[in-house]
């Protein structure tokens, strides 16, 4: 049996870089998609990437590549592709193969990410999701042919996050007692609109807890709360996990250092407030055929061994592991999405699982 190497073969590579990607404020039914991009050197077809939640499962996802119903070329083609998941300086953390896969116009090729062989530790989340972005890079060959000439694309998605603090100024803060609940409207610059509102309340032994009810339940933020002290240092007292916080300055603390904390009976907390403002922009960045760029020549990918794969729709079927971007969801977007993943969402065009 003949084996190819990577190396040796000419083929079709993106790199797909998300920017803020658990700001993303995909709804229930859509999908987060790359722009779309046409491979010239595969007779002209047209794809886009994809990442979606699986119908009526709460928790795993696919990483799609998905060929667009006008795509030129003929009706069906196959291809062998190779993933990778990049970490900040562009090595390889994450790979998959999947060989001689016949993709029509309109299929999807997709992945479930559910069989976990590996984990991603929270330390090594920061090289995985530098700044918050997420890079995915993918190769794609031509099973039958001749391609002359590599051909390099780069796609960037942008999701708009809008950063905004103030003081949260609570008035008479001696005489807050259980049933009573300071309120304070975070507003958009950009439109006004309201975007969370917070709720100061006293629950049991004097612990001084905030809610923060979302106007948007899609929208993702995160909101870092501190006390402003005497000298006007910002003393950190909390992270909103799950819409809520408890401080950890109760009031009986507080009381006791009103000299350091309170002025004039008023409490001065400071809010930071992260949130998406939706999808700001994506493009394609830059197409190079025929030359390897310096940031993709010394990338890797795995060697393929090229016997023949089949294709199903069967949702049940074995299947490779990109196991990478799996736990990255889990560990980062878990919360931020659970009522998006909870939900069930339409799957409008045919779908290609992969085997092993």
């Amino acid at each position: 049996m003949a084996t190819n190497t990577n190396s040796e073969r000419k083929g079709f590579t993106i790199t797909w870089i998300i920017e803020n990607i658990k700001y993303s404020t995909v709804r229930n039914g859509e999908r987060l998609e790359s722009p779309t991009f046409i491979v010239d050197t595969m007779e002209e077809t047209k794809w886009s990437l994809f990442l979606s939640p699986i119908l009526n499962d709460g928790e795993d996802l696919l990483l799609g590549l998905r060929r667009m119903s006008d795509s030129k070329g003929p009706s069906s083609i196959k291809i062998d592709i190779a993933c990778a998941l990049l970490t900040a300086d562009g090595s390889v953390a994450g790979e998959y193969t999947a060989t001689k896969q016949k993709v029509s116009k309109n299929d999807s090729v997709v992945q479930k990410l559910s069989d976990l062989m590996y984990v991603i530790f929270a330390d090594e989340l920061e090289k995985i999701l530098p700044n918050g972005n997420l890079t995915v890079r993918i190769k794609m060959w031509k099973c039958s042919g001749e391609v002359n000439n590599a051909e390099y694309c780069t796609a960037r998605t942008h999701i708009g996050v809008e950063k905004k603090s103030a003081i949260w100024s609570i008035r008479n803060f001696s005489t807050l007692e259980k049933g009573k609940e300071p309120t304070y409207r975070i507003k958009s610059t950009l439109n006004d609109k309201s975007i969370v509102t917070l709720k100061l309340s006293v629950t049991g032994e004097k612990t001084l807890q905030v809610r923060c009810i979302s106007s948007d339940e899609s929208r993702f933020f995160s909101i870092k709360l501190s006390v402003l002290d005497s000298k006007g240092n910002a003393v950190t007292c909390g992270d909103v996990k799950e819409s809520k916080c408890s401080l950890t300055l109760t009031k009986k603390e507080i009381m006791r250092k009103k000299s350091q904390y309170l002025r004039d009976d008023v409490l001065s907390l400071i809010y930071e407030c992260n949130f998406s403002t939706g999808l700001v922009y994506e493009e394609i960045e830059n197409t190079n055929i025929g030359w390897i760029p310096p940031q993709t020549a010394n990338a890797s990918f795995p060697d393929l061994k090229l016997e023949e794969n089949t294709a199903t729709t069967n949702p049940s079927a074995p299947s490779f592991v990109f196991f990478a971007v799996l736990m990255i969801w889990i560990m980062v977007l878990k919360s931020e999405f659970a009522a998006w993943l909870a939900s069930s969402f339409t799957v409008h065009q045919k779908v290609v699982w992969i085997n092993d």
